[in-house]
């Protein structure tokens, strides 16, 4: 890869990662009362995701983009999260057992992603009329209802989101 390619890719993933930061912090603002602030967040968060996309469409040909993306997704992008976490489990000291316990939560929800997926035929298994509800505390991704409590985190019903 290029110079220029990688600085793109490291721009790429610095806009990426500061859009979902910002939008995390327009849900602290909110809750502290200061909704001017979480606008104002949320608005950068839209505008970096904007400049990440366009930063995207300039690497074409060096992240895959091709009939292949469920692929890329599915058995390299989710393989090498859940390779990660394992990483941080095992890596983790008692000394903080619940962040031990949170990584567990990710690296389970994680695995419920994959389970959308059908090596064999190298494709998604999802319904025509599919809902999809996400807990928001440990990002199990729930199908059709949201369950009553969260069979990951334990979370309740309340903390789904709907994805439209």
């Amino acid at each position: 890869m290029s110079k220029t390619n990688q600085h793109l890719a490291q721009a790429f993933a610095r806009l990426s990662k500061g859009a979902s930061r910002k939008k995390i912090y327009s849900r602290k603002a909110a809750r502290d009362g200061r909704p001017e602030v979480a606008r104002l967040l949320r608005a950068m968060s839209a505008s970096e995701a904007v400049q990440a996309r366009r930063l995207f469409n300039s690497l074409i040909g060096k992240i895959d983009t091709s009939d292949e993306y469920l692929t890329t997704i599915f058995e390299k992008e989710l393989q090498a999260i859940l390779e990660n976490y394992a990483e941080l489990i095992h890596n983790s000291t008692d000394e903080r057992p619940a962040l031990l316990h949170a990584l567990s939560q990710l690296r389970a929800a994680e695995t419920r992603l994959r389970s959308f997926y059908s090596p064999d035929s190298r494709d998604v298994n999802v319904k025509t009329d599919a809902r999809y509800f996400v807990c928001r505390f440990c990002g199990y991704l729930g199908t059709d209802s949201p369950p009553e409590k969260c069979p990951i985190c334990g979370a309740s019903r309340d903390a789904f989101q709907e994805i439209h």
